[in-house]
């Protein structure tokens, strides 16, 4: 079991629900990083994979109406929104992280991290045992953070091409 490590939140940063005039870019860019996830992964065309990508995150919208355990959070800087988090959390549960995004002007100045951190805060306040998430493994930044951070390994995902 690893050792969450709670990040610096400076003054600049907070967390708020996420605004419905930001849902379509944060949508959109979850799209195009699943997209590139899945072309890299899978070996997908570009269309194919957008059109996976575009359908899962469809549909997890769509199962996502009216359920109260869910939680989309977006991430500010300065005033401005750079990103956000969904996720489930249910007492007495693993939390699930479905999805993090920062946008790429942002990326690799501790924005994750601290986003995380925030999303792991509210799934222990809210009762969860945990937070579980899955990520690509050639998303080695991601990868890499998470392991930072405390996250195990806890199974493995596998793929037969045809």
């Amino acid at each position: 079991m690893g050792v969450f490590v709670p990040a610096i939140r400076p003054a600049e940063a907070s967390y708020v629900n996420m605004p419905p005039a930001y849902r379509p870019r944060f949508f959109a860019g979850l799209v195009a990083y699943q997209t590139t996830q899945l072309q890299q992964a899978m070996g997908y065309s570009q269309e194919v994979a957008h059109d996976l990508a575009y359908h899962q995150i469809q549909g997890v919208q769509q199962d996502d109406a009216g359920l109260t355990h869910r939680h989309l959070v977006a991430a500010k800087w300065k005033k401005n929104i750079i990103g956000g988090a969904w996720y489930m959390a249910v007492p007495e549960r693993a939390s699930s992280l479905l999805w993090i995004m920062i946008e790429d002007a942002h990326r690799g100045q501790g924005h994750g991290r601290r986003l995380l951190a925030h999303v792991a805060e509210q799934a222990r306040a809210a009762g969860a045992t945990g937070l579980v998430l899955h990520v690509f493994t050639a998303n080695t930044a991601a990868v890499t953070l998470y392991r930072k951070l405390g996250f195990s390994d806890i199974g493995k995902e596998m793929f037969l091409s045809w």
